[in-house]
């Protein structure tokens, strides 16, 4: 949704993922460029290096908002305290999408749920720590569900639920 209201603002949108569709540009004399305001910060930086090369004047607005760099970094070092990881958040979200990708990155038992129902007991047999996240949009009553079904699994005590 974002996006599409950037783009219904500009002349000519392009719209650039990630790094491999930056390099099949074309050269350029003047592009302006703005980001999702949920966009990684990683993902970003490598896009804007391949279009330095690519673009005569670069105008580039950093319009990543200072939360989500913030929960970016947050949920690095959660996942890495955390024996299971769980992202909390729409599977159409590129926000909770990306909070995944990242946890998944440094635990590879890391679960995207949009849900209480998406949980899976099972998951929490060898745990001992479990980190919770969830993406910007995701409504309170949703994570405190999630969060209070999995105290109920029994095997995580509230000194071990680590939020973010």
């Amino acid at each position: 949704d974002e996006v599409n209201g950037i783009m219904e603002q500009v002349h000519d949108p392009i719209v650039i993922a990630n790094p491999e569709e930056a390099k099949i540009l074309k050269k350029m004399k003047k592009v302006g460029v703005v980001t999702q305001s949920t966009q990684m910060i990683e993902n970003v930086q490598k896009i804007i290096n391949i279009l330095m090369t690519k673009v005569f004047d670069l105008r580039f607005v950093n319009t990543i908002c200072f939360p989500t760099r913030r929960n970016h970094e947050q949920i690095k070092s959660l996942a890495e305290l955390s024996d299971i990881m769980i992202v909390i958040g729409s599977f159409t979200s590129a926000n909770s999408k990306r909070l995944t990708e990242l946890a998944k990155e440094r635990n590879e038992r890391t679960y995207q749920v949009t849900c209480v129902n998406d949980l899976d007991s099972d998951w929490f047999q060898q745990s001992d720590t479990v980190g919770v996240s969830a993406g910007a949009s995701t409504p309170d009553n949703i994570i405190k569900n999630v969060v209070t079904a999995i105290k109920s699994f029994g095997k995580v005590k509230e000194e071990e639920l680590i939020y973010e």
